[in-house]
């Protein structure tokens, strides 16, 4: 059964300061010594202090993650709150696990973003953020069981969240900016993106070579792929404004070495027919 939390607030317009004030991250602990292949915490802190009517509904935290690690598959999410007790009499949520809401209607009827889910509305405003370099995506979780409804009063105590996320890393060492937002389950962003509301933190998984944050000059389609799949490798010439030694050039061949399951190398590093790339474009060799 669902503990509806009745919590008092002054009725105020909904304008962008006042909701940015209603749900804020404080912060982001993402820790330094992540490896690939293992499980790592991070902690997303935040508060809460309504300052509309609305509810009951759950509390949801948006994020945005690579794709590569499978993290609807693979990870753990659990909030936990500080001061309900103390201000409403009752029991602080303890780990409460989170459930996926990523493919559930966006409920607010926004204009420009009716009929989407909250993962295409996430994607839809705010696209891979810092990240051009791989494949990200936006996924949302709300708490398992707690409602909360708001409905007019004392401001006094704000609510404080901590969301525990245990993700699981694959064999990429990946460098990226994760992205965080807490929103409600229903009521949505009440406005237009509550961008200024996500917060981002830096993580760097291994030694990071898998930089995201850089305009890629290599990529494969697909962009992961498994033990005997094919792909293909794509080079450009030009990224982000920044022109190659080979921009210009009108044969480009691709050398590169191989490191088997058994861990021996295959190198290639001839120039004939057999490594030259097509030409897609101007900057652009597959």
């Amino acid at each position: 059964m669902k503990r509806h939390i009745k919590i008092t607030a002054l009725l105020l317009a909904i304008v962008a300061a006042v909701i940015t004030g209603c749900i804020q991250i404080h912060e982001i602990i993402i820790p330094k010594d992540i490896q690939t292949n293992s499980t790592f915490e991070v902690h997303v802190k935040g508060s809460i202090n309504p300052e509309t009517d609305y509810g009951p509904e759950g509390l949801a935290l948006a994020m945005l993650v690579p794709k590569a690690w499978n993290v609807s598959q693979t990870a753990k999410l659990y909030m936990s709150t500080q001061n309900l007790k103390t201000r409403f009499g009752v029991d602080d949520l303890v780990e409460e696990e989170m459930v996926e809401i990523s493919d559930v209607p966006f409920a607010k009827p926004i204009t420009g973003y009716a009929g989407l889910t909250w993962q295409q509305a996430y994607t839809l405003a705010n696209g891979n953020m810092t990240n051009v370099g791989g494949d990200m995506e936006w996924l949302v979780f709300k708490n398992g069981t707690t409602s909360i409804a708001v409905n007019g009063g004392d401001q006094s105590t704000r609510i404080y969240v901590d969301v525990k996320i245990v993700f699981k890393t694959n064999d990429d060492p990946i460098k990226c900016d994760l992205a965080f937002e807490f929103a409600g389950e229903k009521e949505g962003w009440e406005g237009v993106g509550f961008k200024t509301n996500i917060k981002t933190a830096q993580c760097i998984v291994g030694d990071g070579t898998t930089n995201y944050l850089e305009y890629p000059l290599t990529s494969t389609v697909p962009s992961v792929w498994r033990y005997g799949d094919f792909f293909s490798v794509y080079f450009t010439s030009e990224a982000g404004g920044i022109k190659t030694a080979l921009y210009g050039e009108k044969e480009v061949y691709m050398c590169g070495t191989a490191i088997l399951e058994d861990g021996s190398k295959v190198v290639l590093d001839k120039k004939d027919a057999s490594t030259k790339m097509n030409s897609v474009n101007n900057t652009t060799y597959m």
